[in-house]
């Protein structure tokens, strides 16, 4: 059960995330909200492992134990500390990078439509002469 829940629901949240930026109205806006939300999520990840890990070791009853179950601890949660960072590092820079680019975004040279105006052609008439 863990494995299917671990492989689907950041599946899940990507979808709904790219779903949820696709039919808002303001796309910047929901993008730079949908990055910091993954942000904090990191965050709060990262967090809750080193909550996990004060929390478990402060359960043992012999002191002399800690250093190894902080080791085994620290072995078995590395790859959530990992995603943790990188979680909140891709957030911040995405929703930094969203703030620069509507704050900026101006200075960015854009391809225009042509100056110059298409003439309208005149149809002939659609009818045949009798």
């Amino acid at each position: 059960m863990l494995d299917v829940a671990g492989f689907w629901l950041p599946v899940t949240a990507a979808v709904l995330a790219v779903a949820g930026t696709v039919v808002a109205a303001c796309r910047r806006r929901a993008v730079t909200a949908t990055a910091l939300g993954t942000a904090l999520g990191g965050a709060l990840l990262g967090l809750i492992v080193a909550i996990g890990r004060l929390l478990t070791l402060a359960d043992l009853s012999d002191p002399a134990r800690r250093p190894a179950a902080g080791t085994t601890y620290d072995a078995l949660t590395v790859t959530l500390r990992t995603v943790s960072w990188m979680l909140v590092t891709f957030g911040l820079t995405v929703a930094l990078a969203c703030w620069l680019t509507g704050r900026y975004g101006h200075l960015v040279p854009r391809r225009r439509a042509s100056a110059v105006p298409v003439a309208d052609q005149v149809q002939g008439p659609t009818r045949a002469r009798v």
